[in-house]
């Protein structure tokens, strides 16, 4: 799927599920394997870790490595994620990135966050 041609409402969605893999990542996987999850990779490291119970597992198999690459770089970039500077950089949602989130869940849940 070429990131181009995809319309707004897509592109927010596919950075959602980017964001909500971060979260439910408890921030703690970094970028190559946050993108094992989203295109539903079934490599050992995924599932060592049972990360394929997570919500988001799949959530972006229609596209490349290349495409989720860009796709996270871009949150990275708006300042929605940041990177690490351990030996082994992690994903981490910056209170932007939770703001996104939390709008979301109140468009989900039809505003009612109670």
């Amino acid at each position: 799927m070429d990131l181009e041609k995809m319309t707004s409402r897509d592109r927010s969605l596919e950075e959602k599920n980017v964001l909500l893999c971060v979260a439910k990542g408890r921030q703690s996987l970094g970028r190559s394997l946050i993108i094992e999850v989203l295109r539903a990779s079934h490599s050992v490291r995924v599932f060592s870790r049972r990360l394929y119970i997570n919500s988001t597992f799949g959530a972006l198999r229609d596209h490349s490595m290349e495409e989720v690459d860009e796709m996270i770089q871009g949150l990275v970039d708006d300042g929605l994620l940041a990177e690490t500077e351990d030996e082994y950089p992690r994903l981490t949602l910056t209170e932007a990135g939770k703001a996104a989130l939390h709008e979301y869940a109140e468009e989900l849940d039809g505003g009612d966050m109670g």
